[in-house]
């Protein structure tokens, strides 16, 4: 079967930057970087010296094999940043065929994406997706394609824009859109309208609040329920540990059983087999490798797309992945890190969930509510997310110390903020829609009726 790729074409784009960059030609530079993006590349080396040829410009750096070392010693493959971009200068002659080589790889990453769009329609009519939005999710993609006459068209009148956002709403009327990713949570869902793609939303929380628990069940109610794929990147938690928080979450068997199984019973190995089945060829994958940084979440992203189809990221959490170029600070760099995952959500046209650890302000005010300020370590985390859900549980108070628990939206881009009560229920590592009811204020104030007895809902 016949590659579908052509190395000598990458390398040729790539070596024609540095060729345009050592004869001091900036406005060359420009031209060729400005008609690709990282997408555009099948070898994760080359996707991820590209991303680097770019913060080079947007740092004011000549772009040659010193200065992409200074950013970034290793690529992907573990291979010599310098050592690479000294062999495609080496082997690349000159500039004078770029248009070539970039309309090259263009092409053939059109045709990747033919046929990968070819293959998720397959697996929506196996799946039991209406027609309708089989073909709807094809013509989408396809209109997501790129012209190929190898000149860059950034921008179009507004009615143009105005025409396309009619077409849309006129499709969502007759459903002929496919509906945006759900949380699983009847009033979260409600409240969010759906996790958009092309951007990024937040989830914060204080340690031990349930934001994993919580960005988990999201992607493995997709992934488990609507056979859509999804990848995590758990930084900080091994994978046996997301399995054995999926077994307890999709069974129903309590957490400290499975970790104590002499305790369980056989409704509890009945369970656990019947969450194993539930799951079997689920597309949730995960790496759990505790080493990450933009580029490698770019390129997993990217291998996992082309492989098995990509419907949206979860990365647990922000603050440990680690930045490709450093910065004058660990909010600065954050904030590079942040930027990258909404370019990526916008290039991958997906949504991207990701983590955020709350410093300790909210507890020192009265209610103890989170605000999008309370964000550890970058204000750029709230400016470049569309959305942000602050996970609140008050455990100095009975009904948070029966899982009570409080999703905040503190901002978003396409819905009124607000909030809504979910179920925490920790012993099975997952979410449940709150079925009770709140204590009123006259009832707090006299100390009565209690939440426990009015609900009994699964506490941690």
């Amino acid at each position: 079967m016949r590659e579908l790729f052509s190395d000598e074409a990458e390398h040729g784009v790539l070596g024609a930057v540095i060729h345009a960059s050592l004869q001091s030609d900036p406005g060359l530079v420009e031209d060729i970087l400005g008609q690709m993006t990282s997408a555009d590349f099948y070898r994760a080396d080359n996707a991820a010296l590209f991303e680097i040829m770019l913060s080079c410009r947007d740092q004011g750096m000549p772009i040659d094999p010193v200065t992409v070392s200074a950013l970034q010693r290793f690529l992907p493959s573990g291979e010599s940043t310098t050592a690479y971009a000294i062999e495609l200068a080496k082997n690349v002659p000159s500039v004078a065929n770029w248009k070539a080589y970039a309309k090259h790889v263009k092409e053939w990453g059109v045709i990747r994406h033919i046929i990968g769009i070819a293959g998720q329609a397959e697996d929506m009519v196996q799946a039991g997706e209406p027609t309708a939005g089989v073909i709807a999710a094809a013509q989408q993609a396809m209109a997501d394609l790129r012209d190929l006459d190898g000149e860059t068209k950034g921008f179009k009148r507004l009615d143009e824009w105005m025409g396309a956002a009619a077409q849309v709403v006129d499709d969502k009327l007759n459903g002929n859109t496919q509906a945006w990713p759900a949380t699983g949570l009847d009033k979260l869902d409600e409240l969010v309208q759906g996790i958009r793609p092309k951007k990024v939303t937040v989830i914060a929380g204080l340690p031990g609040s349930g934001k994993t628990t919580l960005a988990l069940q999201i992607a493995q109610h997709n992934a488990v329920k609507n056979h859509k794929p999804w990848l995590v990147f758990s930084i900080e938690m091994p994978g046996e540990e997301l399995g054995l928080r999926a077994i307890a979450s999709l069974g129903g068997v309590a957490l400290h059983k499975l970790d104590n199984p002499t305790r369980m019973g056989d409704d509890d190995w009945m369970r656990m087999g019947a969450a194993v089945a539930q799951a079997l060829d689920a597309p949730l994958f995960v790496c759990d490798d505790p080493v990450q940084t933009p580029t490698t979440i770019r390129a997993t992203a990217r291998q996992c797309q082309r492989e098995h189809g990509l419907a949206g990221i979860v990365v647990d959490y922000l603050t440990l992945v680690r930045s490709d170029h450093g910065g004058r600070s660990r909010s600065e760099e954050v904030g590079k890190i942040s930027k990258a995952l909404l370019q990526l959500a916008k290039e991958m046209a997906i949504p991207v969930i990701e983590l955020a650890q709350l410093n300790r302000e909210s507890t020192k005010r009265v209610g103890k509510k989170p605000q999008s300020s309370d964000l550890r370590d970058s204000g750029e985390i709230e400016a470049d997310a569309s959305c942000i859900l602050m996970v609140h549980r008050d455990m100095d108070t009975e009904e948070g110390q029966n899982g009570l628990t409080e999703i905040l939206m503190t901002k978003c881009r396409h819905a009124r903020v607000g909030s809504c009560i979910v179920q925490q229920e920790g012993q099975y590592g997952r979410f449940a829609n709150f079925a009770g009811s709140l204590p009123s204020d006259d009832e707090v104030e006299a100390g009565r009726g209690s939440y426990a007895q009015r609900y009994k809902g699964g506490g941690q």
